[in-house]
């Protein structure tokens, strides 16, 4: 069975978008993101003796339009790359992940007794099932999410969470609204697993893989809620639970690239190196905050992140990732 990407996924995606960015209040999260950008930049831009300060707001400002264009904007964005790309070879590009699933026949598999000691017949005792997804049906659920994500946090700066850039701490969540926006930030982090993990593995068993991204996004949640505890009500046993579950998170992902390791190609292996940088980026992220650490700093770096990965789906889609394999 195959799974093509279809015009009548484009038009779903637009209306979506549509719906999105023609709120009432787009203009007030614009201009109120822009101003947050300014404050969140200041801890990755220093100042710099050759610059002058007029030509440093010039480059925050900028980075800020960029920035916050791009991630509320990528399901579009991606749509018009895989559109040039397609112009620019004069054909069509493909880039398709591969799922299977096996069917085990019980029957097949007898035990032997004092009437029948004959072995057990394999030739019908498991059934393979093989679909052919566009790559593009992969990425599109995390790219629709993240773009939600950071719809949502700049509402909230809009009306005002985020006027004074509040410390991250629990506090903070106790509005609805924030609780919102990390719970569409676990679904943008498992979106983004499974499709890291399924183009690692490919043919991607879809089981394992979707229970695979759902344990590690769980184990990353684990994280996020520990750094908004303060660090003198943090237990030793806590401390102890986190380095068994930073551990976990690394043997389980260890294994599964280990076992699609074999004849890897330059997609399989491009992918599984995203896979552990990007899972180990967010979690040194929340493992590394402190009482100081601004709610503007964890959100700036969730979204580069974010975008980091669309950048890389971006590079496989004008590729054309399956001539590589």
């Amino acid at each position: 069975m195959e799974l093509s990407f279809e015009n009548r996924h484009v038009v779903a995606i637009v209306v979506f978008m549509i719906a999105l960015l023609f709120c009432k209040n787009l203009l007030q999260c614009v201009q109120a993101c822009l101003q947050l950008w300014q404050t969140c930049a200041k801890d990755m831009c220093q100042e710099c003796l050759c610059c002058h300060h007029g030509h440093l707001e010039t480059l925050r400002l900028c980075f800020s339009a960029v920035l916050l264009t791009f991630s509320v904007g990528q399901p579009l964005l991606l749509l018009l790359v895989k559109k040039a790309a397609d112009l620019l070879r004069q054909r069509p590009g493909f880039w398709t992940v591969n799922f299977v699933h096996v069917s085990v026949n019980t029957s097949a598999f007898r035990h032997k007794n004092s009437s029948d000691v004959s072995s057990t017949h394999l030739d019908h005792a498991s059934t393979l099932y093989q679909s052919e997804a566009d790559g593009l049906l992969i990425l599109m659920p995390f790219v629709l999410v993240a773009a939600c994500t950071t719809y949502t946090w700049c509402s909230l700066r809009a009306s005002g969470n985020f006027s004074s850039d509040p410390v991250w701490d629990a506090e903070l969540f106790q509005d609805r609204r924030m609780q919102l926006y990390e719970t569409l930030y676990a679904l943008e982090t498992c979106f983004l697993l499974f499709a890291l993990l399924a183009l690692t593995a490919d043919p991607a068993p879809l089981e394992y893989t979707l229970v695979c991204a759902i344990l590690a996004t769980f184990i990353l949640l684990f994280f996020s809620a520990q750094s908004r505890c303060k660090a003198n009500s943090l237990q030793v046993t806590e401390s102890f639970i986190s380095m068994l579950l930073f551990a976990t998170l690394n043997m389980l992902l260890s294994s599964f690239v280990a076992q699609h390791w074999a004849a890897a190609y330059p997609v399989k292996i491009s992918s599984a190196c995203m896979l552990c940088l990007t899972t180990l980026l967010i979690a040194g992220l929340h493992m590394t905050t402190s009482e100081d650490t601004h709610a503007g700093h964890v959100i700036l770096c969730r979204t580069l992140i974010s975008c980091g990965s669309s950048m890389y789906f971006a590079v496989l889609l004008t590729a054309d990732a399956n001539s590589f394999s």
